[in-house]
């Protein structure tokens, strides 16, 4: 995305999630992604107004219009969002919480955007086990360790 911005990875990434959650910028919705992305959000504000409600993917969750104050496209399309990123999350806990079962690791935070492991060095072979969690739902993902949360340094796993 950055290439299309013309800026470097950080910017493009700001600039990309302030159009996500607080509507498309005049100068980028000729872009395919945010073109496809303005025709989701009028897509379920239609909905939303028709009907009088959407139903989130995964979750099967329902906002109701007659339940929800202040309601405008784009705060419906950031409830949709979170709603579908939070179920695609509880769906990866399913799979991992299993796993960690009889080993001394543990997952010991969850974010919208991140999983906090303290893994014990001696469980060879949990790491994988994780990694092949996300690897088979198509997800991308980093990692990054160190002895305290503000001092994480990338991980690169050798192959």
């Amino acid at each position: 995305m950055y290439k299309l911005y013309n800026t470097d990875y950080k910017t493009s990434k700001e600039l990309t999630f302030k159009q996500l959650y607080g509507g498309i910028f005049k100068e980028y919705k000729h872009l395919e992604f945010f073109a496809k992305t303005q025709t989701l959000i009028n897509t379920l504000w239609e909905q939303f107004n028709d009907e009088g409600f959407i139903s989130c993917p995964i979750s099967n969750y329902r906002f109701y219009k007659n339940m929800l104050k202040d309601m405008n496209p784009q705060k419906l399309f950031n409830y949709w969002v979170q709603n579908l990123e939070t179920s695609q999350n509880i769906l990866l806990l399913q799979d991992i919480l299993p796993i960690l079962k009889g080993y001394k690791s543990k997952l010991v935070l969850y974010t919208y955007d991140a999983f906090l492991f303290d893994f014990d060095k001696d469980e060879s072979g949990l790491l994988e086990k994780i990694c092949e969690v996300f690897t088979s739902n198509n997800l991308k993902f980093k990692m990054k360790y160190g002895k305290n949360y503000s001092t994480l340094k990338p991980f690169i796993p050798y192959v």
